[in-house]
């Protein structure tokens, strides 16, 4: 009977919970987070969401009761996985309960995965574009390079943008050896690069010298795409492999290859002597369109995250700033890993979120404090990420 009524209160405690929950989460903007006790409000809410795409993804609460060999009564309250389950199970969470509670650690499925975050939306997505290409092998091989590159990239911004993505301007890979001095590590460092961005595209296009190396990229690539144009008699055939490789890099996260075979001609100008591509562009932006939905169908209900340090008991620096709308006065949400990226939920990825509220930043960079009822949760040693409510 006492195990009857443990149940009876959960269910009791549970739909209160999901009541209060919902009157916090329909207010749910960052601006609407304007003080201590509605960061607080959201960092309860969080929780109780989480737990709530738990159970959806397989978790089950369980009571238990026995009698020791004092004769005294224990009654426990369980929760239970039939999704994936990693870790061990430790009693600390849900003390509102009326003694002990334990979670195990739940991996949150696909399908409730948007009840778990729920953020602007693709607006808010900042996408850096990136060349790899390697050395071009001659003159015009690069110029040719180039020009397709260029009309690769024009293509991306149209399509970035019209999803609703800001795109940066392009950036080229920094050289793969230079004079290791003090100078020349600040030249070509990671600040060359520029903002650390929501998303990253990396733009991989490379001319192909013959039929083997044609032969080999169908092979070790079976389901790219081929893009063929009509060569006139004085062009010069050419051949490109391209690979689009969207990520994300705060949570080293791959979001998909997509790879074309390009088979088109080429001729110089008579009077500027340039090289001039016989090149239908509707073609190619049809290609990077293609590519460009799934990367946006697969960033549906994905946090933007961004790197968090722990500088001091009470200083955290964040790697982003105004560009990825975070300034002074916002509130961001901060936990570990496993959570933020693996959707994995437990007692100790719960137990180890916090609220921090911003107090200075800048373009790119952010100082950050956290909330005062916050400062004992156990702030995982390992690495933290960050992101708006």
């Amino acid at each position: 009977m006492r195990v009857l009524r443990t149940l009876a209160a959960y269910r009791v405690l549970a739909s209160c919970f999901l009541v209060i929950a919902f009157q916090a989460l329909a207010q749910e903007t960052p601006a609407s987070l304007s003080d201590e006790d509605e960061a607080a409000s959201y960092l309860s809410a969080f929780k109780q969401r989480a737990l709530d795409a738990a159970f959806d993804s397989g978790a089950r609460v369980k009571g238990v009761a026995y009698i020791d060999d004092k004769g005294r009564l224990h009654e426990r309250t369980m929760f239970s996985s039939e999704a994936d389950v990693r870790g061990v199970q430790i009693d600390s969470y849900l003390e509102a309960m009326g003694g002990e509670a334990s979670l195990d650690a739940v991996q949150v499925s696909e399908d409730a995965r948007c009840q778990l975050w729920t953020g602007k939306g693709s607006s808010s997505g900042l996408v850096a574009i990136r060349l790899t290409s390697g050395p071009a092998r001659e003159a015009s091989e690069s110029a040719l390079r180039q020009e397709e590159e260029r009309r690769i990239i024009t293509a991306l911004q149209r399509s970035l943008s019209a999803s609703g993505f800001r795109v940066l301007a392009p950036t080229g890979p920094k050289p793969n050896s230079y004079q290791d001095t003090t100078y020349a590590r600040a030249l070509v460092g990671d600040w060359s690069e520029g903002p650390a961005p929501d998303f990253s595209v990396a733009v991989s296009v490379r001319m192909l010298a013959d039929d083997r190396e044609e032969n080999d990229f169908y092979i070790n690539h079976p389901g790219l795409a081929s893009i063929v144009y009509v060569i006139s008699s004085t062009a010069k055939p050419v051949k490109f492999a391209v690979m689009l490789s969207f990520s994300q890099p705060a949570a080293t996260r791959e979001m998909g290859d997509f790879r074309a075979l390009i088979e088109t001609g080429a001729y110089r100008a008579l009077e500027s002597g340039e090289w001039v591509m016989e090149q239908d562009e509707d073609d190619l932006d049809d290609w990077v369109a293609a590519a460009t939905e799934e990367f946006a169908e697969a960033t549906h209900c994905l946090p933007r995250v961004f790197t968090v340090r722990r500088d001091g008991p009470e200083q955290f620096s964040v790697d982003a700033g105004r560009s990825r709308g975070v300034s002074e006065g916002t509130w961001l949400l901060v936990g570990d890993r496993q959570l933020m990226v693996n959707n994995v939920v437990s007692d100790m990825t719960l137990d180890t979120l916090v609220m921090l509220r911003v107090v200075r930043a800048d373009d790119h960079r952010a100082l950050a404090q956290p909330l005062p009822s916050g400062q004992g949760a156990l702030v995982s040693q390992g690495e933290l990420l960050g992101t708006l409510p």
